[in-house]
């Protein structure tokens, strides 16, 4: 488990139904922090909000938005399957959004 990695993640295992718990999330924690048994994770969505904190991407020909004012902590036993890795425009993107999200 890398940084810009896209896993399909269990978000929250303590809500109701599961399919509404399961998604695609990238992971943004920095692999210094691999160790560790909880990632820091943005979820992704199809749904468009024009909001400053959502970044578009491309991951298997399918449209999309990074979430940066979702952010969360997600214990590894919760990650699924690595589905692929964001390209590096978007790594690139994500860095820059974050730093500005967090005023760095």
């Amino acid at each position: 488990m890398n940084r810009f990695d896209v896993w399909l993640v269990m978000k929250n295992i303590e809500k109701g139904r599961v399919v509404d718990n399961i998604g695609l999330c990238a992971i943004v924690s920095p692999d210094e922090l691999n160790d560790l048994p909880n990632l820091i994770v943005a979820p992704m969505t199809r749904e468009f909000e024009d909001l400053p904190s959502r970044i578009e991407f491309e991951f298997e020909k399918n449209k999309g938005f990074i979430m940066l004012d979702q952010l969360r902590s997600i214990n590894k036993n919760n990650f699924i399957k690595k589905m692929g890795e964001l390209d590096s425009k978007v790594q690139a993107k994500l860095c820059s959004c974050l730093q500005e999200f967090f005023a760095l």
